[in-house]
């Protein structure tokens, strides 16, 4: 019996660890870090959380950083990935590797106030098919949008820990969504009086992922009025 429960007990040390995914840290080849003040232009950073495409990389980083040389990327390759926060924060950004999945957690530092901050990091995409879960093949294509109308009660001036938040929302059926004003002075100025009021919300909506709230929604607002206005 003690010969049995000893030969069991070293079956399982030996073999419990060939079932365990090994997560290994992923060699950073080049990274950047920013701020902006600008909400409209985080609408850019890509929903699968990397850039796989020259075009797509050009776009982003002419947005996010005016005058500067756009750095040479091999995307044959490599990949980058993309974090973002709300408010002016520095971001945090650690891939790593487990089962041809990199994985990585955008973290930020928790300041309120206009914009967003932002990190990418470019890596070498061996062995790699997933990231976080999005197949890297796949992101190359267009990521295509969703246009919604929404009729419901808004708010405006809204504050969250870290910034996580654009500052305005509508809740219809009990379910809200951020809306996305940019920099518009038209829209904010719509939105302020109709804070706490019966609004139509036209636009695109998104899914970003946050820190303090995992899965976020929110509506980039193309047309802003008044419920029952035309």
């Amino acid at each position: 019996m003690f010969t049995r429960l000893l030969l069991a007990l070293l079956l399982s040390a030996v073999i419990a660890p060939l079932g365990m995914a090994t997560e290994l840290e992923v060699k950073v080849l080049q990274e950047w870090s920013g701020k902006t003040p600008n909400n409209s232009l985080k609408s850019l950073a890509p929903e699968s959380g990397f850039v796989t495409a020259t075009e797509q990389w050009k776009k982003l980083w002419t947005a996010w950083r005016p005058g500067e040389e756009l750095p040479k990327i091999d995307f044959t390759q490599q990949i980058v990935l993309v974090g973002v926060v709300d408010g002016p924060n520095q971001v945090m950004l650690r891939p790593t590797m487990q089962i041809e999945e990199i994985r990585f957690v955008t973290a930020g530092t928790r300041m309120a106030g206009p914009g967003f901050g932002y990190k990418l990091v470019a890596v070498n995409k061996a062995g790699v098919k997933r990231v976080n879960g999005q197949p890297i093949n796949a992101a190359s294509a267009s990521e295509g949008s969703i246009q919604v109308t929404v009729i419901g009660k808004l708010q405006t001036g809204l504050v969250a820990i870290g910034g996580e938040t654009t500052g305005t929302t509508i809740t219809a059926k009990g379910i809200t969504w951020e809306l996305e004003l940019g920099s518009s002075e038209e829209l904010r100025k719509m939105a302020e009086t109709l804070d706490g009021k019966q609004a139509k919300v036209t636009g695109s909506l998104e899914r970003r992922a946050g820190v303090e709230v995992a899965e976020r929604w929110i509506v980039t607002v193309k047309k802003l009025t008044a419920a029952g206005a035309n």
